[in-house]
């Protein structure tokens, strides 16, 4: 289903036209507005502005580029780069040349290095990509870790936009695969959810009806592009709206929070998606006594973690007297695989709290499906189809959900089978808006009783010697009793009071849920593994633990 070219920002229109793939979308906003800003692209102290012309213009030297090399419609196309400018139109210059382009996260100086890319070499092997796209001190590593290399390269620099050749513009079918999303995991275990140029389209229709989004909007966000917050609500929906973006550097951004609120009230920017961490990042992270003006903001969508009322509480106690009020602050429930949204608040009303005797704490609505979607809900041991108002498992279906997972038909049947996806997910339905209580992997029984991973870990953050957000809860088995065995894994901040800290621990989990953990393992900063998106994994640091391979006072 196409969507109509959105006209320019003086309210004209160009009713009647209809574009079909991301390419001619593109085509038309390069057309119609090319002297329209898209991005306020911010880099340390440099800011590059970007006009929809100029992203067209640089976007082709890539896709000459590409088209030098042999790339073809329909090669894979890898992007492993830092925040630059560059991001766009290495993607957009594969997206005009007919290849299915994929960001892949630049490896963190705190990953090892060896690991990074023997995790990738898996990941190429699999995906058979046909180019690369990154810089030159990194291929070097790339070359000695990637077996059978024989990859297309293209390092990004400002020379390769000085690229000559014949125009390449290859506008693509409705049902070709547009793009790779590789979801956020381990890095060895991410599955490249394949979308479509329809699902993408046909996806940004419906979410544009959810949350208004018009051409007056305009987006401020830290977010890589290479999970799909960022990628899809901030790049791809700035793109194919025609609208404003203001990106900074993720890492700046962990380092000086502040940056997000100086560039709302630079830029007057509407609307802003967090994970439910940052909004407490933002609030931990300022001076008490500063304000600012964040009145232009029409929503701060919560999205990609559980989200939690009190972090709404929280936020708005800080920053209502710089504008701030409560219908403000909205629930997007999303994933790669529907390309994004799959639920979404209402904006300007205030987002629905829930408390169920069955998830034993206060849930946050997510929103009721946005435009197209399904939900059930399903006993994830029967699979049976529960009633509104019980906890299961969510699966979904809808007019954008992805084909699969790409050249992984294993993985692909076990989550989607009939048209439904299998999501992992736990939650309910109440007065047709759906509530997330946690992860299927998340959840541990332990003698009948279900506790949530998640909720033991905000527990331990208030644990005097823990590290916030810095432990991990898993179930073990327990082959003295038969039964599942908790096992927290926590970053401490002195090693040397470790067993003060678990005996703390401990009883803050006792005397809050009555469980008794099994054991507390103390961990030196830094030693757990996290996930390309910054969180803990419980899955990895759970492989580890089996393994032997933490130790009192020492790193993985």
């Amino acid at each position: 289903m196409p969507i109509p070219v959105n006209g320019a920002r003086d309210g004209s229109s160009n009713k009647g036209a209809l574009v079909r793939t991301i390419a001619e979308a593109f085509v038309a906003h390069a057309q119609l507005q090319p002297d329209a800003l898209f991005s306020t692209f911010i880099q340390g102290s440099a800011t590059t502005r970007i006009t929809f012309g100029e992203l067209f213009a640089r976007s082709s030297a890539y896709a000459r580029a590409y088209a030098n090399l042999g790339v073809k419609p329909g090669d894979v196309v890898i992007i492993i780069l830092k925040h630059s400018p560059h991001l766009f139109y290495s993607f957009l210059g594969a997206i005009l040349a007919g290849a299915i382009p994929s960001f892949i996260p630049f490896p963190s100086p705190k990953q090892r290095a060896d690991l990074y890319w023997d995790d990738h070499d898996r990941l190429f092997a699999r995906i058979k990509p046909q180019a690369l796209v990154t810089y030159s001190e990194n291929l070097a590593a790339a070359r000695a870790h990637i077996r059978n290399f024989g990859l297309a390269t293209i390092v990004a620099d400002d020379e390769i936009l000085t690229t000559s050749g014949p125009d390449v513009l290859h506008q693509g079918k409705p049902d070709d695969v547009a793009c790779l999303q590789h979801s956020s995991g381990t890095t060895g275990l991410k599955k490249g959810v394949m979308l479509t140029n329809r699902a993408i389209l046909v996806h940004h229709d419906a979410y544009r009806e959810a949350i208004g989004f018009g051409n007056e909007d305009s987006i401020a966000s830290w977010l890589p592009l290479y999970h799909d917050m960022g990628f899809v609500a901030c790049f791809l929906g700035s793109l194919l709206q025609g609208t404003h973006l203001v990106l900074l550097d993720p890492f700046e951004w962990v380092m000086r929070p502040r940056m997000l609120l100086d560039a709302i009230a630079q830029h007057r920017t509407t609307l802003c998606w967090l994970p439910n961490f940052a909004f407490s990042h933002l609030v931990n992270g300022v001076r008490e006594g500063d304000r600012w003006d964040l009145s232009s903001i029409r929503a701060f969508i919560n999205c990609s973690e559980p989200c939690k009322s009190g972090t709404f509480e929280r936020f708005l106690n800080r920053f209502s007297a710089s504008g701030v009020s409560p219908e403000k602050l909205q629930v997007c429930y999303a994933m790669a695989e529907n390309v994004f949204a799959v639920t979404q608040t209402p904006l300007s009303h205030l987002a629905k709290a829930l408390h169920t005797d069955e998830a034993q704490h206060e849930l946050l609505s997510c929103g009721p499906p946005v435009d197209g979607v399904e939900i059930r809900v399903l006993d994830p041991t029967t699979r049976e189809r529960l009633p509104a108002g019980r906890i299961g498992e969510i699966c979904i279906r809808g007019p954008f959900l992805f084909n699969g997972y790409y050249r992984q038909p294993e993985k692909t049947a076990e989550r989607l089978q009939d048209g439904w996806y299998t999501t992992g997910d736990m939650g309910l339905i109440h007065e047709d808006e759906l509530y997330i209580s946690g992860r299927v992997d998340d959840m541990l029984i332990v003698n009948g009783r279900n506790y949530y991973a998640h909720e033991l870990e905000a527990l331990l953050a208030e644990v005097d010697g823990i590290i916030p957000g810095r432990s991990v809860a898993i179930g073990v088995d327990d082959d003295f009793s038969g039964a599942t065995a908790v096992v927290v894994l926590a970053e401490c901040d002195d090693l040397r009071g470790a067993r003060r800290v678990a005996a703390a621990a401990k009883s803050a989990v006792l005397e809050r849920t009555g469980l008794a953990l099994h054991s507390f393992v103390p961990i030196e900063r830094g030693g757990l593994v996290k996930t390309t998106s910054g969180k803990l994994s419980r899955t990895k640091n759970k492989e580890l633990y089996l393994l032997g391979r933490f130790k009192v006072g020492t790193k993985s």
